[in-house]
């Protein structure tokens, strides 16, 4: 009740902020209503959350915003435009949503918009640094693609070209992803001069500006990776190779990744136990269990427990895809990271073969393996950084385990020690022993080859060749469960995948799929009733085309696309007309001024002056002034005069004590 009433009390303070926009209605221009955009929702469910001590991402905000179901229509108020009454109840529900603790779906969009805020970020960096590094190197190479020279002789243009190839060469060889600004370090600034020197000298300009803008491009290009790879080779040899990172040795080794693959595959496997625990006792206690008489307990799960089971369970689903797509990241990521080390290890040894001891080297036979060396070092160095930014999300995700990580009640727990060692797929499964269904009957792809027949179609190993590249829809799990128990488990591709409406399904026991092929449209519109009450499913599903408005992909593009650095206007004061400084003062145009001044000046010239001094006179050495002294001034003051005001104090009475009504006792003090 205290919740409620300062959750109101703040919004009402809202009401007195002109926040809401004056919007049109395309089909009756004269009729105007306030339509309050979502950002400014959000923003205004941020201050709100903020002011009762709870702060909150503009992601988060902004999904919760955009599932607060409209209860007069049953959908999202995010669906139509919102007037300024709907703003308030969405500021106010969503507020209430997000600090009460016993609505257990905001943890799972608490966990959803922060890891995609996260890993949006990380893209977001890597994205920004390449593209401010491609546009330097890109200024660069446009200037000398331009490149034209006055005359064959011109030595200074020729020299300028030399130095910008050489800018080039410094924005690209001293690091493995690029940089916008050239290091100012010497070292490196000299082991880049000498490789530029050394594969292509002051010689080869004109061979050089001869070529299209087009060649010239793709030879920077190719210097830049025979650059980087002398670099590279003289570090392998400890002759240089400033500011480089290495990829093998000690760090290499580090970076190898495998302790972080070990806690994603032991948290997989608990993730996995914990969700077949969650799915045993949801479905053992249920009515129709407990009637068939499998099982037998003391105590059972409330149903306000198992309703909160049910929920905790989508979060431990979200939990584990997410953990699921970074151990398979890593695991990509780790295997190419090896064999680009294996690659890299390789060119050395081929190079150390190649060169020796040698003094001079046929650049034929040298120079691609450079190249080759600087490309197994940049791809190496992506994947080292793919595999850092996914280790940043696990522990994103091991510190929001941290803050909240539901488990089973007690009396779930006593019930998962006594039941028999089945999960709770194949107690689904059991429920077709009593009255087998034939999937046989099912129409086959034969019978509807495009897909426009409208009506299912059961896919299986031997009547579908792509049965194994099949995009499963709804993230692998079963429709049907989902829409008649809201009982997220994953399907079984064994049973076959139906196909309907441009989606694949898959389920989780025989009656289930041939129940869904009999009532397809029935079961799609029971999900979408599941995520209507449940919105955490629609990202956790992957259904962002069934719900735009609620997609959380949209969200978080938007948050990060509207993250511009803070602005002020500013204001400068020019003048209404400008004076140039070339202007000559002494200028006159009158030609009978200039005549009179001349005649003037002439005059002057022809006269004499002679001066004085005398004892009287103004320029003399010892002059005398006289000075009169301030007179003395003085004036009265008033007196200062007071009042002395009674005071007024105010006490409750009664709150201790016997028990007695409490009253107000006020007090007037004469001081």
């Amino acid at each position: 009740a205290i919740l409620a009433q300062a959750i109101w009390a703040f919004v009402t303070c809202l009401s007195a902020n002109n926040l809401v926009q004056p919007w049109s209605s395309a089909t009756d221009c004269c009729t105007k209503m306030a339509v309050v955009s979502v950002q400014s929702i959000s923003r205004e469910l941020m201050l709100a959350c903020r002011q009762l001590g709870s702060a909150i991402s503009e992601a988060l905000a902004s999904l919760v915003v955009s599932t607060i179901v409209d209860s007069n229509n049953g959908g999202f108020y995010a669906e139509r435009p919102i007037d300024e009454a709907g703003a308030h109840v969405v500021v106010e529900e969503a507020a209430r949503r997000i600090l009460s603790r016993e609505d257990v779906s905001i943890a799972c969009l608490r966990l959803q918009a922060s890891y995609e805020s996260a890993f949006a970020e990380l893209e977001k960096v890597q994205q920004d640094q390449r593209s401010a590094a491609k546009e330097a190197e890109g200024n660069a190479v446009n200037w000398i693609s331009g490149f034209t020279a006055r005359f064959d002789q011109d030595f200074d243009s020729l020299m300028a070209l030399y130095k910008k190839i050489y800018h080039f060469l410094m924005l690209r060889c001293t690091s493995h992803t690029g940089v916008a600004l050239p290091p100012s370090n010497v070292n490196i600034e000299r082991e880049v001069a000498a490789a530029l020197e050394s594969v292509f000298p002051r010689v080869g300009l004109r061979a050089f500006v001869a070529l299209t803008d087009h060649e010239r491009a793709a030879q920077l290009q190719e210097l830049a990776g025979i650059v980087l790879g002398i670099r590279l080779f003289n570090q392998h040899q400890k002759k240089g190779g400033v500011g480089l990172p290495e990829v093998a040795g000690e760090k290499g080794e580090q970076l190898r990744f495998s302790s972080l693959l070990e806690s994603v595959q032991k948290e997989v496997d608990e993730l996995n136990d914990i969700c077949k625990g969650f799915v045993d006792v949801i479905l053992a206690a249920t009515k129709e269990q407990l009637a068939s008489g499998r099982a037998s307990w003391n105590k059972l799960p409330s149903e306000a427990e198992t309703e909160r089971a049910r929920s905790d369970l989508l979060y431990h689903r979200q939990y584990l895809c997410y953990l699921l797509n970074l151990q398979e990241d890593i695991t990509g990521g780790a295997e190419r990271l090896q064999n680009d080390q294996k690659k890299l290890a390789e060119e050395f040894i081929d190079l150390d073969a190649l060169i020796g001891g040698r003094v001079s080297v046929p650049k034929e036979q040298v120079y691609p393996r450079f190249d080759a060396l600087a490309r197994s070092y940049r791809a190496a160095w992506r994947e080292i950084q793919a595999l850092e930014a996914r280790g940043k999300l696990h522990n994103m995700l091991r510190s929001l385990r941290e803050q909240y990580f539901p488990s089973l009640p007690a009396s779930g727990q006593e019930m998962l020690t006594t039941l028999p060692s089945r999960d709770g797929i194949l107690m689904l499964e059991g429920d077709d022993q009593e009255d087998p269904v034939d999937l046989d009957a099912i129409p086959d792809p034969s019978s509807d080859p495009d897909g426009l027949a409208g009506h299912p179609v059961r896919l299986t190993m031997e009547n579908s060749d792509r049965f194994l590249q099949l995009p499963l829809d709804f993230q692998g799990f079963c429709v049907h469960t989902l829409a008649t128990r809201r009982l997220l488990v994953p399907g079984n591709p064994a049973l076959g995948v139906v196909r309907y409406a441009g989606r694949y399904c898959v389920f989780a026991a025989e009656r289930s799929c041939a129940e869904f092929c009999a009532e397809p449209d029935r079961y799609f519109g029971g999900i979408r009733e599941v995520c209507y009450k449940h919105p955490e499913l629609i990202h956790l599903l992957r259904i962002h085309e069934d719900f735009p408005k609620a997609s959380l992909n949209t969200i978080i593009t938007e948050t990060v696309a509207n993250q511009v650095p803070m602005q002020v206007d500013a204001g400068t004061e020019t003048p209404l007309h400008f004076q140039e400084s070339n202007i000559e003062k002494g200028y006159e145009w009158n030609e009978w001024k200039l005549r009179r001044d001349a005649l003037h000046m002439a005059d002057i010239k022809k006269k004499s002056t002679s001066a004085t001094q005398t004892a009287s006179s103004h320029l003399r050495r010892e002059g005398q002034t006289q000075v009169y002294l301030p007179k003395e001034a003085a004036t009265n003051t008033s007196v200062s005069r007071g009042t002395n005001p009674p005071r007024l104090r105010r006490y409750m009475v009664g709150m201790r004590g016997e028990p007695q009504p409490m009253r107000v006792t006020e007090i007037k003090f004469d001081l």
